[in-house]
């Protein structure tokens, strides 16, 4: 199944390494982890992205989508939380800012596998929006709101240690060009870029 699937809920993660581990940690995630990840039945696509303006926090954001909130529960994907790769063991020791949260999406349209993404409190609760002309132009949109039951990492001892993550979540893909890695035009939006991912023959 591809990214044009559509999904119940949505698994997001947060998360950075020290500059020095950058080429091996894009290199496992993009051509084992995320690939490692997509075997999990239930487990409907995986995108990558890479901050570029407005991001306080971690720079790395992983968004899988899942047929339902329960997949994380399989015995298939807590087998891979307990079992990790060598390579997946030694990147668990230099991630770091790492934060987990889940969402079940509320509305949806298009595909968020586009060259950009934009980032924000769902606009529902009063928080900044992207500008009209950004939404018009999307090639996809998702909203969700983050489950209260969304646990950390098991292998996290002290939980999650990056920020909080938003109560509810604004997605808006953007299509290649120079609208996709601009600043933001408003405050509290943050603007990634994607990265490849082994197989989803879009790089």
């Amino acid at each position: 199944m591809g990214v044009d699937t559509p999904v119940a809920a949505v698994l997001a993660l947060w998360n950075d390494v020290d500059p020095i581990h950058d080429a091996d940690y894009n290199d496992w995630h993009a051509n084992e982890h995320v690939p490692e990840r997509l075997t999990v039945p239930g487990m409907l696509w995986g995108l990558r992205f890479l901050a570029t303006a407005g991001v306080a926090g971690p720079r790395y954001l992983t968004l899988y989508g899942l047929r339902d909130a329960q997949v994380l529960d399989s015995a298939a994907y807590q087998h891979l939380l307990a079992w990790p790769t060598p390579m997946s063991a030694r990147m668990r020791r230099v991630m770091h800012g790492i934060s987990r949260a889940v969402y079940d999406v509320v509305a949806t349209q298009g595909s968020l596998a586009a060259s950009g993404l934009l980032l924000s409190e769902d606009q529902d609760l009063g928080q900044p929006t992207p500008t009209p002309g950004e939404i018009d132009a999307a090639p996809g949109l998702l909203r969700g709101l983050r489950r209260p039951d969304t646990q950390p990492l098991p292998w996290l001892q002290t939980g999650q240690s990056g920020f909080q993550p938003p109560l509810s979540l604004r997605l808006i893909a953007l299509a290649a060009g120079p609208m996709a890695l601009k600043a933001p035009a408003v405050p509290g939006v943050s603007r990634y870029r994607r990265l490849p991912v082994s197989g989803d023959g879009q790089f």
